[in-house]
């Protein structure tokens, strides 16, 4: 009888045969073992802020340090891949990511170190997972590529998913360290796997590429409102990531729970919703291909405006109700991430991929860096009102929408983005 796996059941599409697939699937996977502390200081945050007596701003600060080290590295880093060979960078940085996230329970002691340290894993998630996100859109066809790289930023969402939920559960036994420590050294399980998958890939250097950033690369039009889509949609996601699991344990200690006891409950199901709601991406990518990039961010952006209205509002709704919200919500949040990677690398000129993506991380997570500091400084304005904090990210989303339009008009009357060879006439 014929032996099945994974990608000879899996209905791809034209242009990803089944040993393609079945490298996706392999790469995403690995993507997901090396991303496994990657949301552990969130699941912690309580115990964190108490132990070195932070207040909200000072530990959306820390988190921010892993977006700041991404987004200053992405200007050094990817720009290379237009030169270099961008296997070398992917596994190189994805040691830097696990020795980084194993020392940061070791060594971190208070705000200051734990910036430092965080920001050195930030360099290593960049240099390892947007020089992926090239090798994959390398080796696939336009055709099948909203797809291909849905799938493997799925993989990103669900680890951060996953860590956070993983996280919460270790810490019902033991102490954050310990918790945190664990997570980052299940991920070194990921380092051969990485060699091995992408060790014969090669990519041609661009002849005229210095390895530099270029900025020229922002006269393109759909290339500037794709980073500015990517900015507003990284500014939701992050801060959303940050305070759902603060925002399920003001919901339970509300209600009569323990603090130690909400604080496991509300990792777990927020980590839950984060878990189910990573599915977006890969889904997004396949709606991007058949309805067109712009057109389905905007939708996607105009379900997360909703969901960010209404959840911090959700108080005394039934627990059942409002961890469904927080699923759609998880959903919508992450779902139209693949669409603006994807539009990068349709619109960017090869030789300057590079320089494309690097300004598209850089500028993009600048978002990400603000919006969880933001919404901590509306909460301690607010006195804590998660009603005012998710309601600021509802604003966010209605400027991401008008953007989006503009770019979709530019698209049908001005032909600048490129459209996908599966979207419907």
């Amino acid at each position: 009888m014929r032996q099945l796996n994974a990608a000879s059941v899996i209905a791809w599409p034209s242009g990803v045969d089944r040993r393609g697939g079945l490298w996706l699937l392999s790469i995403s996977a690995t993507l997901f073992v090396l991303m496994l502390p990657a949301s552990s200081y969130i699941a912690a945050i309580p115990d964190i802020k108490t132990e070195w007596g932070l207040n909200n701003s000072q530990a959306g600060l820390v988190f921010s340090a892993f977006l700041a080290g991404y987004a200053a590295s992405a200007l050094l880093i990817l720009p290379l891949t237009d030169r270099l060979q961008p296997r070398h960078i992917f596994v190189g940085s994805a040691v830097i990511s696990v020795v980084a996230h194993i020392l940061f329970p070791l060594l971190a002691q208070g705000m200051l170190t734990g910036i430092l340290v965080r920001a050195v894993a930030g360099v290593g998630l960049l240099g390892m997972y947007m020089p992926g996100l090239r090798i994959v859109s390398e080796r696939f066809s336009q055709q099948g590529r909203g797809l291909a790289i849905g799938l493997f930023v799925t993989a990103q969402y669900f680890a951060n998913s996953a860590s956070l939920a993983a996280t919460g559960a270790l810490m019902a036994k033991f102490d954050w360290e310990e918790a945190y420590l664990l997570m980052a050294l299940g991920s070194a399980a990921g380092l051969p796997l990485a060699y091995l998958l992408v060790r014969r890939h090669r990519t041609e250097p661009g002849l005229t590429a210095t390895g530099r950033i270029d900025l020229t690369v922002l006269r393109n039009a759909a290339t500037r409102y794709l980073i500015f889509g990517y900015s507003l949609h990284a500014a939701v996601l992050f801060a959303v990531r940050v305070w759902l699991p603060a925002f399920l344990v003001a919901v339970l200690v509300g209600r009569g729970v323990g603090d130690d006891a909400a604080i496991v409950k509300a990792a777990t199901y927020g980590g839950l919703a984060l878990t189910v709601g990573s599915l977006g991406p890969v889904m997004g990518g396949l709606i991007s291909d058949r309805w067109g990039r712009p057109t389905s961010a905007a939708a996607i952006f105009a379900l997360s405006g909703a969901c960010s209205w209404l959840i911090g509002w959700t108080g005394d709704f039934p627990w059942p109700l409002i961890v469904a919200i927080a699923v759609v919500y998880g959903w919508a949040i992450a779902a139209d991430s693949a669409i603006y990677s994807t539009g990068v690398t349709e619109v960017a000129k090869p030789d300057r991929l590079g320089s494309t993506m690097a300004v598209q991380a850089f500028m993009g997570l600048l978002g990400g860096i603000v919006g969880p500091i933001l919404m901590g400084l509306v909460l301690d304005v607010t006195d804590d009102s998660f009603r005012w904090g998710f309601s600021s990210l509802g604003v966010v989303a209605l400027v991401a929408i008008a953007a989006l339009l503009r770019l979709r008009y530019l698209e049908r009357t001005d032909g600048i983005v490129r459209k996908p060879s599966g979207r419907a006439s």
